[in-house]
Formats: C-alpha cells, structure tokens, sequence
C-alpha cells in the first residue's frame, strides 16, 4: 500500500512536471477489484496554477477580484501484486 502511494506522488509530480503541483496529499486509498485483478486506487489532491478561477465579489469589490482556488483530484490505480500502473482517472471534487 505505501509503494502504491509513494509510486503515484512521484507519477503525478513527473506527468505535471510542467506545472507547480502545490499541497500535493493523499485524499484516499482502497483495494479494488478492477475485473480480473485487485488494485490499489489511490486518489491524490493538489493545487496547480491552471486551477485557479478568478471571480469577482460584490460591486464594491470588483476593483480587486476574489481568486477561488480549486483542489484538483487524480485517482491512481495500480496492480496490486505487481505494482504496475493501471490507469489514472479524473476525480470530481466533493
């Protein structure tokens, strides 16, 4: 289970190494069955700069717009007893 989450922080920091990944953590992992073999799905959190929307308050406030920030969710799978990578997936957010 450690390697599966160890292996996904280090897969998505290489997919978005074009990116600055901030407050990258592990939000969940379970032991799928995924057809005819068991997998890790470990799903990981993150902030990245293509995630932040810019919205603006109220009339008095449009001088100077409230940035929301959104947590993106990746869910990673892996090969339970061989470790391989399976496929990743796009979490919606809670």
């Amino acid at each position: 289970m450690k390697d599966a989450v160890s292996t996904a922080k280090t897969m998505i920091r290489d997919l978005y190494d074009d990116e600055r990944l901030e407050a990258l953590a592990l939000e969940e992992i379970e032991l799928v069955d995924d057809g005819a073999k068991e997998c890790w799905a470990v799903t990981l959190g993150f902030f990245r700069p293509k995630s932040v929307t810019v919205k603006s308050g109220a009339i008095g406030m449009m001088l100077q717009p409230t940035q929301i920030e959104n947590r993106d969710f990746k869910k990673l799978y892996f090969n339970a007893d061989t470790g391989a990578f399976v496929r990743m997936e796009i979490r919606p957010a809670p």
